[in-house]
């Protein structure tokens, strides 16, 4: 079981091209129209990672919605760690 601490979206609409391409490249992610939905998450032991989802309006109401379980089907990529996407991070991944 995971817990979703937080939900961040990863788009060209969301970053500036720069970022949205370094993203992609330390994720090892394609570059997309659309871009990626990230569940900043927990597992069972409190490790860290970022469940990463193609469907950026299934990761939008989730930012609505508390308690949700995400089906496995949902989740494409599984990431060490979470990315740093402040504007003023030096690199998205730590």
């Amino acid at each position: 079981m995971i817990t979703i601490h937080r939900v961040a979206l990863a788009t060209p609409a969301t970053m500036d091209a720069d970022a949205y391409r370094e993203f992609c490249w330390g994720a090892g992610l394609e570059r997309t129209d659309t871009g990626y939905g990230l569940l900043l998450v927990f597992d069972d032991i409190g490790d860290e990672f970022t469940a990463v989802v193609n469907d950026v309006e299934y990761a939008r109401l989730l930012t609505q919605i508390s308690g949700i379980a995400v089906p496995a089907d949902k989740v494409t990529h599984i990431l060490r760690k979470w990315p740093d996407l402040r504007p003023e991070a030096a690199t998205v991944w730590p």
